[in-house]
């Protein structure tokens, strides 16, 4: 059966082990229906019997999946049609396990301004300046 083009999921906030771990419950979630597979920061359906998977079905999967991390309040979902939209509210969460392509690993940049440091603190005196809060 061709991938499914009705549902997909929008999840480049998350780290590629997010986006993995997404695709996992969302296969187990279906059952055997439909296998989940991250292609470009999206998780997308390949059915494997019988019709596609209801929107809101997956939905429901991706909410239950959020609400067991134990950061669950940095996350949300927003559906767009048949697509849906994972979100992550904290841009440092958002942030962490990404790396700039040509940035060497002990640089740290910001991402409102371009700012560029390789210490922490003065990253996040820098970052709390644009109006965010920054966990310690």
């Amino acid at each position: 059966m061709p991938p499914s083009d009705t549902i997909s999921i929008d999840c480049h906030e998350l780290t590629v082990d997010e986006q993995l771990a997404l695709a996992t419950a969302i296969s187990d979630g279906l059952g055997g229906r439909a296998v989940a597979l991250v292609k470009d920061s999206e998780v997308v359906l390949d059915a494997l019997s019988g019709p596609d998977p209801d929107p809101s079905e997956v939905a429901a999967i991706v909410r239950r999946f959020i609400s067991k991390r134990k950061d669950a309040q940095y996350y949300s979902l927003e559906s767009e049609g048949d697509d849906l939209v994972v979100h992550s509210a904290d841009p440092l969460v958002r942030g962490r396990g990404r790396k700039e392509a040509g940035l060497p690993d002990n640089l740290l940049k910001c991402p409102f301004c371009g700012f560029v440091t390789p210490y922490q603190e003065l990253y996040n005196v820098h970052f709390r300046s644009h109006g965010f809060a920054v966990p310690l």
